[in-house]
Parts: structure tokens; C-alpha cells; sequence
């Protein structure tokens, strides 16, 4: 009786537990599709919510970097804005500044100051024209007249007459630049060369002979040879001492005697001869 009732008991129990199963196989079977949908529905809100959130923090930080750009733009404009203030400023006290800047004592130069007399300070050394010469007719210009032989007219002697025999050497008595070599047609004084000097000294050598040893702009030593002494001037060519040179000085385009610079021993004729 015992085993019997075990077993009833047993057989019992397993079937119902076999029903309670059945049971929740066919509520999962019926309702799991809907239980499978919902689950799926809030796995894609998650995922929509977390895309929304990561894409507004896209969208956040692209606006923070914008605005940062916008900072950073407004920033350079207003540190370009004080630079080109602080340049104007600048530009302004340096005007100011050259303006108000001592002006140095200029010397004005005109015509004047480039042809004024040279000064006495210059020391002018001059060689003798003729080495071997004697002093026949001295400077009297703006002194008194002197009666030409050749012309029988009384004038005054614009340089002095050194001289010399024929063919004796004539040479430059400073270094300069040759401006006038021929022929001297407007005074009858034969062939001439003219010699700047500069410092305002030019010098002229006249009465030579045809054949002459320098030629325009030609640059001349001291003691070169530029000729030597002739008989050519019309003006001249039949006084006593014969031959010789005419040598004058222009001192600022000014004549002036000779003498100063180069000294000679008198000339005198036979006549006067003791």
C-alpha cells in the first residue's frame, strides 16, 4: 500500500509539473515574437539615443570650434588694428621728428664762387720758359707805352719778351692741359700755345716757330717741351733783339706781369753794351 501511493503521488506531481512546463513553452512560443520585437526596439532607441548624443557632440564641438576660430580671427584683426596704429604713431613722430631736425649750414655756389680770384695762398712755382733768354721787354700793361720798331705804333707789352736764339727749346712752366695750339690769326702773334694750369693760372707762349710739339687737350709736365723760339709774329718780328718768346700770365682770366714768377737777366743791345 505503501509503494502504491509513492507512485500515484510521483506520477502526480510529474504531470503537473510536465503541465506547467507546456504552459510556459506555449505562452513564450506565442508571446516571444512580441517579447523578441521589443527587446529589438529598445536596443535601436539605445543605439538612436547614442547617436543623437554623439552627434550632438559633434555638432557641439564643431561650434566651439568655429567659435575658437571666430575668437582666434577676431583676435588677429584687433592685434593688426593696434599694429597699424602703433605704425601710423611711428610714421608720425619720425615726420615730426624730420621736421623738426636742424637744417646744416649749406655754403650756396654760383658762378661766382667758381670764378673768384684765386688766393694768394697758392703758391704757384713756375719753371723758366726759356732756359737760356734774356729779359728784352718787360710788362707794362696799364704802366706806359713802348714804341714797336716792327710798326713804328706805340703800345703796351701784355706779357714780356724773352730773348733766346732761334730754335732755343720753349717748355711748359706747370703741369696742365693744352687749350689752344696754331696759328693766333685775331693778335698777329705768330704760332701760339695756351696752357691751363688750374687754380685759376693759365699761360700763353707765342712768336715760336710752325712746327710745334703738343696739340689741343693734350696733358703737359712741368718743363715739357711744347715748341721752340721763332720769329713769326707780325707784331713784333723787326725789333732789335730779334728773336725771341712772348710769354704771358692770365691770373682768374686777369693778365698780370710775368715777373712775379720767373725772373731774367736784361737784354742789351750791342749799342748799349759797355
Amino acid at each position: 500500500m505503501f509503494y502504491y501511493n509513492m507512485d500515484k503521488n510521483t506520477n502526480g506531481g510529474v504531470c503537473m509539473e510536465k503541465k506547467s512546463n507546456n504552459k510556459a513553452i506555449n505562452f513564450f512560443k506565442k508571446e516571444g515574437f512580441y517579447v523578441i520585437l521589443f527587446v529589438c526596439l529598445c536596443i535601436v532607441a539605445s543605439v538612436a539615443s547614442i547617436t543623437a548624443s554623439n552627434n550632438k557632440k559633434v555638432v557641439s564641438n564643431q561650434n566651439a570650434i568655429q567659435k575658437e576660430q571666430e575668437n582666434a580671427q577676431q583676435v588677429l584683426q584687433e592685434q593688426e588694428k593696434q599694429y597699424q596704429g602703433a605704425l601710423q604713431v611711428k610714421k608720425e613722430n619720425l615726420a615730426k621728428s624730420e621736421v623738426l631736425k636742424p637744417v646744416p649750414n649749406i655754403k650756396k655756389v654760383t658762378t661766382e664762387n667758381l670764378t673768384a680770384p684765386v688766393s694768394k695762398s697758392v703758391n704757384a712755382t713756375f719753371a723758366k720758359p726759356v732756359v737760356n733768354g734774356l729779359l728784352a721787354r718787360a710788362y707794362s700793361k696799364d704802366i706806359s707805352t713802348v714804341v714797336y720798331l716792327t710798326d713804328n705804333t706805340n703800345r703796351t707789352n701784355l706779357g714780356i719778351d724773352i730773348q733766346a736764339k732761334t730754335g732755343e727749346p720753349v717748355v711748359s712752366v706747370m703741369d696742365g692741359v693744352v687749350k689752344q695750339a696754331g696759328t693766333d690769326l685775331d693778335d698777329q702773334n705768330g704760332y701760339i700755345v695756351t696752357i691751363d694750369h688750374g687754380n685759376g693760372f693759365t699761360t700763353k707762349y707765342s712768336n715760336l716757330q710752325q712746327k710745334m710739339l703738343v696739340k689741343v687737350n693734350d696733358k703737359v709736365t712741368k718743363k715739357q717741351q711744347i715748341g721752340t723760339v721763332g720769329n713769326t709774329s707780325l707784331n713784333s718780328c723787326n725789333e732789335v733783339y730779334g728773336p725771341h718768346l712772348h710769354f704771358e700770365v692770365l691770373q682768374s682770366n686777369k693778365l698780370i706781369d710775368p715777373a712775379k714768377y720767373v725772373k731774367y737777366d736784361k737784354y742789351q743791345a750791342l749799342a748799349t753794351k759797355k
